[in-house]
């Protein structure tokens, strides 16, 4: 008998232990939220105005409190990996092209993605500078030899007073997309 009290001491000791901690790790996670929530309020979306080809549909992804860390394949090929951060949000922009679906390799894409820091009212970076909000392109389609992502450090991206405007060149493959502009809010 006395061993069924103790272990029922016990079994409620640790249970009691256990909702309190639960309940600390819930008030963490949500404190964390809002401050995430918060955060990713500087630009929250952004809206395509012309650069779009006409033979494929555009669109525009804000991905909030991320960034990009490159990374290396088993192929060599360069690839973003995101990563939180709440300081920043990623920009996407994607173009896919319309295709026969009959074919099995006849799709073709293109991506931009770069970073914006919170609180960034305007921007006007030119060439080696894009390379400071990790500026990439990707090109997916059945191409060998020139498909994938690729860094760039020839072009212009300027945000000023809610518009968007890029122009770039990757300079390594085939693009289609060089010149968009856009509004944000």
């Amino acid at each position: 008998m006395k061993s069924v009290f103790t272990l029922s001491l016990v079994l409620i000791m640790f249970s009691c232990d256990s909702t309190k901690s639960t309940n600390d790790k819930k008030s963490s996670e949500a404190n964390s939220l809002n401050e995430k929530e918060e955060m990713s309020r500087n630009i929250s979306s952004v809206t395509l105005e012309s650069g779009c080809l006409p033979a494929g549909e555009c669109a525009f992804e804000v991905i909030p409190n991320t960034k990009m860390d490159f990374k290396i394949d088993t192929a060599e090929m360069l690839y973003p990996e995101f990563v939180d951060d709440v300081q920043t949000n990623t920009i996407k922009f994607s173009y896919n092209e319309d295709t026969d679906k009959e074919l099995m390799d006849g799709h073709y894409r293109e991506e931009i993605y770069f970073e914006v820091k919170n609180g960034t009212k305007e921007m006007d970076l030119q060439d080696m500078e894009l390379k400071d909000v990790n500026f990439l392109y990707g090109r997916f389609c059945y191409c060998k030899g020139s498909a994938g992502y690729f860094k760039v450090d020839k072009g212009n991206l300027t945000m000023k007073n809610g518009k968007l405007s890029i122009e770039f060149a990757n300079g390594q493959v085939p693009q289609k997309l060089e010149k968009i502009t856009a509004s944000y809010k």
